[in-house]
């Protein structure tokens, strides 16, 4: 047997050889080598906490976190690979100066990753754009859209909650100019409740809807109420009276004069006016017309509002002073009226007198006041003694004035009559 072993040696050392190249090269033509293209495999950022531990975000730029993996196996490799086989990942503690972090490509099957002859990526690194970190707080503001019917406005609007908080890069989070929730109000005469989604808007009102902006609270519930509407006048009283010599003239501005109040109904039915009271308005000693700027705000009965969202409450009252002026009247002696005269007497006024009335008040009504309108005359009966006698001759008599409210009378004015007896006159004449 040892013989037949070591007879003709290398002859059957070449033969195994021979085997092994043989059985080889029919493996080759039966498990080729070839190679197989993985598109868009998504590279893992891992140790993120690298970055966010120093206060800051960050964020892919131009997809660079995607590659495309060339992997030269044989086919029976090849046929097994898929893209759950490759991982790539890309180690953020690893990243250098540029903000580029290496990207490792691997075969994270073991058993298939023996038989990988060679594993190629088409790009090196995942390039990150790095920005401070943002937290801020907004204030929720609700956008009204559409109009109420006629007789309808909106009341005091009610949200779950007036703020929400943001965080993310600091250039679009400083971007952020409002944040709104929007409400439809075309022809609605009821309460309105929804839960309306947060929109931020720019400067410009363009929405933003980046995904890098994180928010508290997505929506908010809002609440909006219905309310009636009533037009009303504002009235007034005055307290206090002007300096001496100075005097109301009975004009009184208010401005506005009416306003727009809101409620519910039953409220709205028993409002007929917003008074403002007297203690609010006071002339006391004043010289020159009086103007009170009044929140009447402050007299709105509970349950009622403004119905007009652009008035803040604010009336402007003018009580108009001016001073208290004379005015001399010439009264002609025959424009007297000699009134109440016995039947056997005779009454006369004495010609060539300077009578003149006194007049005081505002230069208005005085304007208004000559002696065609004042209406002179005097009561010769106030003349008569206890018996029942008139003297005889000349004597003065007290002349009255009819005279408009507006204006009063300063002083006394007096005049001369003539009396005579007509029976005398009579006898004289006969004699």
């Amino acid at each position: 047997m040892k013989n037949k072993l070591l007879h003709n040696l290398g002859l059957k050392v070449m033969a195994i050889l021979f085997a092994i190249i043989l059985w080889m090269i029919a493996a080759g033509i039966n498990n080729p080598v070839g190679t197989q293209v993985f598109y868009n495999v998504q590279v893992q950022l891992t140790n993120t906490n690298s970055i966010t531990a120093q206060n800051k975000t960050y964020k892919v730029k131009d997809s660079t976190d995607r590659v495309r993996v060339t992997v030269r196996a044989p086919r029976t490799v090849l046929e097994e690979l898929s893209d759950e086989n490759i991982s790539a990942v890309a180690d953020c503690s690893k990243m250098t100066e540029g903000d580029a972090v290496p990207i490792e490509v691997t075969i994270n099957d073991r058993y298939l990753a023996d038989s990988v002859e060679s594993i190629q990526k088409d790009k090196e690194y995942v390039s990150l754009d790095i920005e401070d970190k943002k937290n801020r707080q907004l204030s929720i503001e609700v956008v009204r859209n559409g109009s109420l019917p006629d007789g309808y406005v909106t009341g005091r609007v009610e949200t779950e909650t007036n703020r929400i908080s943001l965080s993310g890069p600091e250039s679009i989070v400083n971007s952020v100019a409002r944040a709104v929730v929007e409400v439809s109000l075309d022809s609605v005469t009821s309460d309105v409740e929804i839960e309306a989604p947060i929109k931020l808007l720019d400067a410009d009102g363009a929405e933003i809807t980046s995904s890098d902006i994180k928010k508290n609270i997505d929506s908010v519930r809002v609440t909006v109420p219905i309310l009636s509407t009533k037009e009303v006048p504002v009235e007034y009283e005055i307290s206090g009276s002007p300096a001496d010599g100075y005097a109301m003239t009975g004009v009184v501005s208010v401005d506005p004069s009416t306003v727009l109040i809101a409620g519910r109904e039953s409220a709205l039915e028993e409002v007929t006016s917003i008074q403002i009271p007297a203690e609010r308005l006071d002339v006391t000693d004043a010289e020159e017309s009086v103007t009170e700027s009044v929140n009447i705000r402050d007299y709105l009965p509970s349950g009622v509002s403004f119905g007009d969202s652009s008035f803040g409450g604010m009336v402007s009252v003018t009580i108009e002073i001016e001073p208290i002026r004379r005015k001399n009247i010439d009264i002609e002696e025959t424009s007297i009226q000699l009134l109440n005269t016995p039947a056997d007497w005779q009454a006369e006024v004495v010609s060539g007198q300077d009578i003149t009335l006194t007049v005081s008040g505002l230069q208005r009504y005085l304007n208004l006041t000559d002696a065609a309108s004042v209406t002179p005359h005097a009561d010769v009966s106030t003349l008569l003694d206890a018996e029942g006698n008139l003297p005889a001759g000349e004597v003065e008599i007290t002349v009255n004035f009819i005279l408009p409210d507006t204006v009063q009378q300063v002083s006394p004015v007096t005049a001369r009559i003539r009396l005579t007896r007509r029976a005398q006159e009579t006898t004289q004449a006969v004699s």
